[in-house]
C-alpha cells in the first residue's frame, strides 16, 4: 500500500519535533501553535501507519522509524532552509494594512485613542477599524486582531489576557433626580433597563442575590453602545455599562452593586500569521501595552 503525503507541513512540522524535542519548542521554531503542531504529528504517524515519537518526562523520544524518516528528509529540510533564506532578509519595515476588530464597547473610544499615535509613528500604516463580538471572524480572515470579553477556543488563533473588567448597573444623575437611587430590582413606574440585543452577557449570571431574583426584562436593546449611552443619559433609564466604560462620564452613578455585577475578561487574539508579519505584530505590542497599562491602572 502507497502512502501519499499531500500536505508537505506535516513533514515540516516532524523535522521541528524530532530536532527540538517537545512540541512547544517545534510550535515556537514555526511560529505555530501547540496544538497544530500534535494535530500534524497525528495525522503523519496516520498515515505512515506507525508511532513515531514515545512520551517522555519533559520530552518526545524518537521511534526507530522516526529516525529512518528524519535521515530521508535531510535533503529536503537544508533544501527549504536554502529557500526561506530567500524571504528571511530581514525586514522590519511597517507598511499595510492591518485589520482590527473590537467590541461595541470600546470600539468608539479605547482602541482609536490606543492606534491614533502608532498610526502617527508609522507613517505607512493603516487601520481597519470594524465592530463585531464574533471571534470566528479571524479564522475567516476578516479581521487580523480582535479585542473579545472571551478567550476563543480555536486553535489556530494565538490570544493574551490583558485585563480584567466588570459589567455593573449604572443610573445618569439625571434619574437619580427623577426617581432616587433604586433600593432594589423593581424600578419605578416607566423607567426601563437599556440592554443588549443580542446578548453579550447573560442577563441573569449577572444576579448576586443568592434567592432566585429576575432582572427586569430590557425594553430598550441594542448592540450599538452609543445607542444604549444616550438613552440612559436621558434619565429615563438604567443601563449596563463596563466599569471602566461608565468611569469617563462622571454623571453616572453604580446602583445595586451588592445586587447586580459580572466580572469579565479582556483578550487580545490575532491569527498565528502574527509572528511572521511585521506590521501586525506592531499593531498587537501597541494594543498589549496600551490595555494592559489600562485595565492595571
Amino acid at each position: 500500500m502507497t502512502t501519499h503525503i499531500e500536505d508537505w507541513n506535516l513533514l515540516r512540522s516532524f523535522i521541528a519535533v524530532y530536532e527540538e524535542g517537545t512540541l512547544t519548542a517545534a510550535a515556537h521554531r514555526l511560529g505555530m501553535t501547540q496544538p497544530n503542531i500534535g494535530r500534524h504529528l497525528r495525522a503523519l504517524e496516520q498515515s505512515v501507519g506507525e508511532v513515531l515519537f514515545t512520551r517522555l518526562p519533559g520530552k518526545l523520544a524518537p521511534t526507530a522509524r522516526a529516525h529512518v524518516l528524519f535521515d530521508t528528509l535531510i535533503p529536503l529540510r537544508d533544501a527549504i532552509g536554502a529557500a526561506q533564506s530567500l524571504f528571511d532578509a530581514p525586514d522590519t519595515h511597517v507598511s499595510g494594512v492591518v485589520r482590527v476588530s473590537v467590541a461595541q464597547v470600546y470600539a468608539s473610544h479605547l482602541i482609536p485613542q490606543l492606534l491614533a499615535p502608532l498610526l502617527a509613528a508609522q507613517p505607512e500604516l493603516e487601520i481597519e477599524l470594524t465592530v463585531s463580538n464574533r471571534v470566528d471572524n479571524l479564522l475567516k480572515r476578516e479581521a487580523d486582531i480582535a479585542v473579545r470579553f472571551m478567550r476563543p477556543e480555536q486553535d489556530a488563533l494565538v490570544a493574551r489576557k490583558v485585563g480584567d473588567v466588570e459589567w455593573g448597573l449604572f443610573a445618569h444623575e439625571r434619574f437619580i433626580e427623577k426617581y432616587g437611587e433604586p433600593k432594589g430590582m423593581a424600578l419605578p413606574h416607566g423607567a426601563f433597563i437599556a440592554g443588549f440585543d443580542r446578548e453579550t452577557i447573560d442577563p441573569a449570571a449577572s444576579i448576586k442575590t443568592p434567592a432566585p431574583v429576575a432582572l427586569p426584562r430590557f425594553r430598550f436593546r441594542s448592540d450599538a453602545a452609543a445607542a444604549r449611552r444616550a438613552v440612559v443619559e436621558t434619565g429615563e433609564a438604567v443601563g449596563m455599562y463596563l466599569l471602566d466604560d461608565a468611569a469617563s462620564n462622571p454623571k453616572l452613578r453604580r446602583i445595586l452593586e451588592n445586587k447586580i455585577g459580572l466580572p469579565a475578561q479582556v483578550w487580545l487574539c490575532a491569527h498565528e500569521e502574527l509572528n511572521r508579519s511585521p506590521r501586525m505584530r506592531t499593531v498587537w505590542d501597541a494594543l498589549v501595552h496600551g490595555l494592559e497599562a489600562h485595565f492595571n491602572r
